[in-house]
């Protein structure tokens, strides 16, 4: 359901893109936004994710800094997408206390 819901936010979003008249399309950065979910308040949550976020997008999650962002990036090219988010568990730095902090912001 999440993919269907990423790629109807991809497609509005490219759509914008073509009636603004905005000629600068990053497909990559496009795959990476965030989807948007909704939390049990009815506040938005934004979810990054873990397998197309870059190292900045990263550093953005409470507990991860610069090393724990490439960390999992280069684990992420070493091994392939992350299959689900306890996967995290696996990169050096990162413990169940920081998972915790962070897992209602990422999806796979």
């Amino acid at each position: 359901m999440e993919s269907h819901r990423n790629q109807a936010v991809s497609w509005f979003l490219l759509a914008m893109l073509i009636f603004t008249g905005s000629s600068l399309v990053n497909l990559e950065r496009l795959h990476a936004a965030p989807a948007v979910e909704m939390g049990q308040d009815g506040r938005a949550i934004s979810m990054l994710s873990i397998n197309a976020a870059s190292a900045e997008e990263l550093e953005q999650l409470r507990g991860i800094g610069p090393a724990i962002a490439q960390r999992i990036i280069d684990y992420r090219q070493q091994n392939g997408e992350f299959q689900s988010i306890e996967d995290l568990l696996n990169v050096r730095g990162v413990g169940s206390a920081t998972l915790a902090k962070i897992k209602n912001q990422i999806s796979v």
